[in-house]
């Protein structure tokens, strides 16, 4: 039997921060899997921890425990220089607020990171149109 695995997992992850000389408990023991072609929304009151799972799930931040898994291989350890690559092949966000390049129109914005990989000016266009369009 094939065993479908998550394209996310994330395990036992905690994150806390000092706010003077008191700690503060963000995420504690979060737990969850994101199936392939599955649409998630993560959704919760202002200061619930959202955006600092979100900043450790795309691998900007080190949690203080636990273990992110993409497509079934454990990354949060990683070095710098393969969370980057990890960052640029796999992961994407779409932020709340504008954080798109303001010169450039979405369709460009979506083809710049293809470019900086090295991905052809045509594939990188075709791959945006259809990223925009799902």
């Amino acid at each position: 039997m094939n065993k479908i695995i998550p394209t996310m997992k994330l395990v036992d992850i905690s994150k806390s921060f000092m706010q003077g000389s008191v700690r503060l408990d963000v995420l504690k023991n979060v737990d969850f899997n994101i199936m392939p072609n599955e649409i998630v929304a993560l959704i919760g009151p202002s200061g619930s921890g959202k955006s600092t799972l979100l900043q450790i799930a795309g691998l900007l931040e080190k949690s203080d425990a636990g273990e992110i898994y993409l497509d079934g291989a454990q990354c949060l350890s990683s070095d710098d220089r393969l969370r980057t690559e990890l960052r640029r092949d796999y992961l994407g966000f779409v932020y709340q607020y504008h954080n798109l390049l303001p010169d450039f129109s979405a369709v460009e914005n979506v083809i710049l990171p293809q470019l900086i990989k090295g991905v052809k000016y045509s594939a990188a266009r075709e791959k945006a149109e259809w990223l925009l369009e799902k």
